[in-house]
């Protein structure tokens, strides 16, 4: 059986009205402590859905190189920066407030508070839709239904498509993140550059198996799937995977990684 890469919590959603941001050290792009205004005496760390910023500082070197290696950038140095950038971006389209929406999905991290999933809206704009369009965000992390949730009434592959063509606008534009990126310098990194190909659907002629998106070359796959099954190919991550997500019969969307040669490609 395989394990989902999406988060679908049976709670219902919560709205959180009039927020502010609390001030706090770990605030980042993505992840921010809040403060609603319909709770009185409530506090909130709220972690973005489907989106994660770059790392706005040098703790995480692994997690920095991942980030590296998705924009194409170089310097880990330069990842830091569009972190910190991004980390602007966010406390500035929140600074006069904003509705949060969450269902109270455990999110982890490091802090000793709890940190829950969330999604953000100012005037009717997502702020993670934002992030990804200027380049400050990866289309990537948990994400959820949102069919039911107002100012969204999207299902999460929609929500996913919709996300990565904002971000081919921004990587088009060389936004954000996007302008440290450049051509691979040298022949080893032209040899292991991720493949290209066309956003596709496939339909499985046989079992296959799926592999974690954290880890483009590892060797150890989180599941199999069956035979028949149509899978929709985003991406290619590495010379040998492509990132795909599926929909099985009961509506969950899945996301993972698999083998261009399972796939016929």
């Amino acid at each position: 059986m395989m394990a989902p890469s999406s988060v679908y919590a049976a709670k219902k959603w919560r709205e959180y009205t009039d927020c502010v941001l609390i001030p706090n050290k770990a605030n980042d792009g993505d992840s921010f402590h809040v403060k609603p205004g319909n709770r009185k005496t409530t506090t909130y760390l709220f972690r973005l859905y489907f989106v994660d910023t770059p790392e706005s500082e040098k703790s995480l070197p692994e997690r920095l190189q991942v980030q590296a290696d998705y924009w194409g950038i170089a310097s880990q140095a330069d990842v830091v920066k569009a972190g910190k950038e991004a980390t602007k971006f966010t406390h500035e389209f929140l600074k006069d407030g904003f509705t949060v929406q969450s269902r109270l999905s455990d999110a982890l991290g490091r802090s000793k508070k709890d940190r829950d999933y969330a999604m953000v809206m100012v005037d009717g704009k997502d702020l993670g839709t934002e992030l990804v369009r200027n380049g400050l965000a990866r289309v990537f992390g948990n994400g959820t239904d949102l069919s039911e949730l107002d100012g969204y009434n999207r299902t999460a592959s929609s929500w996913w498509k919709r996300l990565r063509g904002a971000e081919m606008e921004a990587k088009n534009a060389k936004r954000g993140a996007w302008a440290y990126s450049g051509a691979p310098v040298s022949r080893m990194d032209a040899l292991f550059a991720p493949r290209q190909v066309e956003e596709q659907d496939v339909v499985l002629t046989r079992p296959i198996y799926m592999y974690p998106l954290d880890q483009p070359n590892g060797q150890r796959p989180m599941g199999q799937v069956k035979a028949g099954l149509t899978v929709h190919v985003i991406k290619g991550v590495s010379p040998t995977r492509a990132q795909v997500s599926f929909t099985t019969s009961s509506g969950q969307v899945y996301e993972g990684l698999a083998q261009f040669s399972d796939l016929g490609l």
